[in-house]
């Protein structure tokens, strides 16, 4: 698409500083023609999608103008180099990709994935070795046809990619770790992540997201979950952005028949934060559990959305959030399992538990069911609450100091999501943050 058959097309609507002109820059990027013409369809979509306004209901809590598109820069497309600095995590792992400002590398630690014939390449290699499948999954079918602005916004801004492919039968026991690390004042960062499990497999995926709190940054991302008949996938995603960067994110899971999706979100960090994670169990006897952890503390904002999917009879999906605000912080959560026409006997469950620690902090729960199937059990579950003053006695009467009595009933509100996470060293952090988050 030249710059004049853009600007021939009237745009609805744009975020501020992605128009025509910016989208042209894109593209001058240069791309395999498989994702030109994708990225090129994406922005068809995102003109005509209006932008989020405070008066719809999915915004409602979160003031979208609040979130700094005016006054962040999109990185230009990351550059590939052969490695980054280790972390000490990196050994637990096959494969490493590290992801900064300008540059990523993806690195493999031993010959696993190449013997299992595990593909781990940058969304721009995949397309030119592999373009029939990234044709096929990127913007695929686990995105809903009822997608928003910012998920058009990273189908066609996006400027990381991952695709991530493992083949029919193959068990990776290590897997793979995908650690970004962003530094640059007032960047944005649009990362775009595609993971497909083949049939009968199994993997793991863990993903670590940080930056310095000094620093004023926007993430974007994305990710996209293929789970094919009888495979297991595993996604554990621990969030730690500096307390000045902001987040939107969309996250979509396709599960086929027989096949589990197991997916733990880890939320820490951000000034303010609006995520939404979506699965849909599309096939007979599949299977989707979602966990997720938030704690906002100080002036945080964190805004979560799920939902749980059933577009295919005889499914199942299980969810627990837990929260915890603090000081002026607040929470939004919003929940809905949905059951598509035709979706019978479907087992679906939603808790969200939250836990408020003082006067002027806020978190807000609302749960829902959209049903168009009989013959089936959905339910919802919501509490929101102060810490149990009867615990809180009981714990000072054994001699224990209030503080360390508040922060072992807090460890152990969490814990229940806590034990789910299969790395141990992703634990340990996540019990360090619960500490730092109570003692500021």
């Amino acid at each position: 698409m030249t710059t004049t058959d853009l600007q021939m097309e009237k745009p609805v609507d744009t975020l501020p500083g992605f128009d025509e002109a910016q989208f042209s820059s894109v593209l001058e990027e240069g791309m395999s023609p498989v994702l030109a013409a994708k990225r090129e369809e994406a922005f068809k979509t995102y003109l005509q999608i209006a932008s989020p306004k405070r008066t719809d209901e999915e915004w409602r809590r979160t003031d979208p103008t609040l979130f700094p598109l005016n006054d962040v820069t999109r990185l230009p497309a990351l550059k590939p180099v052969r490695e980054l600095p280790e972390s000490a995590w990196d050994k637990e792992f096959d494969v490493v990709v590290a992801v900064q400002d300008d540059a990523f590398a993806i690195m493999h630690r031993n010959d696993t994935a190449e013997k299992l014939g595990i593909t781990v390449l940058s969304l721009a290699d995949a397309a030119e070795q592999k373009p029939e499948l990234v044709d096929e999954y990127l913007q695929g079918r686990a995105v809903p046809a009822e997608s928003g602005k910012y998920e058009a916004f990273n189908d066609a801004f996006w400027n990381f990619g991952l695709f991530v492919h493992i083949p029919e039968g193959v068990e990776w026991e290590k897997g793979l770790l995908i650690r970004y690390r962003m530094e640059k004042e007032d960047s944005l960062l649009l990362p775009r992540f595609v993971a497909v499990a083949g049939k009968h497999s199994r993997a793991t995926v863990a993903e670590h997201l940080e930056s310095p709190d000094a620093i004023r940054f926007m993430a974007v991302p994305q990710r996209e979950l293929y789970v094919d008949q009888e495979a297991n996938f595993k996604l554990v995603s621990l969030q730690e952005w500096g307390l000045n960067s902001y987040q939107i994110a969309n996250d979509w899971g396709l599960v086929q028949r027989d096949a589990n999706l197991n997916w733990i979100t880890l939320n820490f960090g951000t000034a303010l934060s609006k995520m939404k994670f979506g699965s849909d169990v599309a096939g007979p006897g599949s299977a989707a559990d979602m966990d997720g952890i938030f704690f906002a503390a100080g002036e945080q904002h964190m805004d979560q959305r799920t939902l749980q999917i059933h577009s295919s009879p005889d499914t199942y999906s299980r969810l627990l959030y837990k929260g915890a605000v603090k000081d002026t912080g607040r929470s939004v959560y919003q929940g809905l399992i949905i059951a598509r026409p035709g979706a019978i006997r479907v087992d679906a469950y939603q808790t969200n538990n939250n836990i408020v620690l003082n006067e002027g902090a806020r978190a807000d729960s609302i749960p829902g069911l959209l049903i168009d199937a009989d013959d089936l059990k959905c339910s919802h579950g919501s509490t929101t609450g102060n810490l149990d003053p009867e615990q809180l006695f009981y714990l000072r009467s054994r001699g224990i100091n209030e503080h360390d009595a508040r922060q072992a009933l807090i460890m152990g509100f969490f814990e229940e999501v806590v034990a789910r996470i299969p790395q141990e060293f992703i634990r340990d952090i996540v019990h360090k943050n619960i500490e730092d988050k109570m003692e500021r």
